[in-house]
């Protein structure tokens, strides 16, 4: 399994604690195990390796936050750094060409996850199933979806199908992003969970997504040609035109760090 780290937001909703020079997820503001005083991104690569799921980590980033993560985590893991900000969609396809670059298989699972998500334990046995579901050929692509605790307007919904597939695994039915607040619980009615904006797929299928668009060229010809790819979230560029995508949900300890009130919970 390879995981990429997405660590491209300047979390402007903390500021001025968090701006354009002090990304939200290097503030070290979490209690580590030891009692030390810990990052966002350094609790979710503790995290993750702990649970066992992989050593090898590509995080995909700007380039100006290329020093702030080797000053937290060394040279632990991979850096793939956007010329300019592109969105997710974009992002990820740098980071997989990377991973193919390096010689990984095309059927390797790779999941994709945001780097601020403060969650539990439970959160990454959800991920190892994801990996086991899109190497067993249950779906290509399959999502986390995280169980609702409110009707809010700020995340995105995934409306599934319940009791179509096996292994906790349910076929999505639709995607509603953003609704209102009335919106929002009617679909939490309907079975609705949060997109929780973890993905997982093999890497050769979103290389061949990646040919299409930009056929012929490596790692450095996407890097070189970056801006010619389009500028859209992952969302929309893949997720929503996918043919096979099953999701599987998760109801543990999840929160969103990135407002006043949600950090200072934590």
């Amino acid at each position: 399994m390879k995981i990429i780290l997405l660590s491209g937001g300047s979390g402007k909703r903390l500021w001025p604690l968090s701006n354009d020079a002090r990304s939200k997820q290097f503030l070290r503001l979490l209690t580590a195990p030891d009692g030390t005083k810990e990052s966002m991104i350094q609790r979710v690569v503790r995290q993750i390796r702990t649970a066992g799921l992989s050593d090898d980590i590509v995080v995909a980033t700007g380039i100006n936050q290329r020093d702030s993560i080797e000053n937290q985590l060394g040279n632990t893991l991979s850096v793939v750094t956007e010329p300019c900000r592109r969105d997710t969609f974009p992002a990820i396809v740098l980071a997989c060409s990377y991973l193919a670059s390096k010689g990984t298989s095309m059927d390797e699972p790779v999941i994709v996850m945001p780097c601020d998500s403060y969650t539990e334990d439970t959160y990454f046995s959800i991920i190892a199933k994801m990996s086991e579901a899109v190497t067993g050929a249950a779906a290509n692509l399959v999502l986390m979806g995280i169980t609702p605790t409110y009707p809010s307007a700020k995340y995105g919904y995934i409306v599934p199908d319940k009791g179509t597939m096996a292994d906790g695994l349910m076929a999505v039915k639709r995607f509603t992003e953003k609704p209102d607040i009335h919106t929002a619980e009617n679909l939490i009615k309907e079975g609705a969970l949060w997109n929780g904006g973890v993905f997982a797929f093999r890497l050769g299928y979103l290389m061949k997504i990646t040919e299409t668009l930009m056929p012929g060229l490596d790692f450095a010809g996407l890097r070189e040609s970056y801006t010619e790819l389009p500028k859209i979230s992952f969302d929309y560029e893949v997720v929503e035109k996918a043919q096979s995508v099953a999701v599987i949900s998760y109801s543990g300890q999840w929160k969103d760090l990135g407002t006043w009130n949600t950090l200072t919970d934590e």
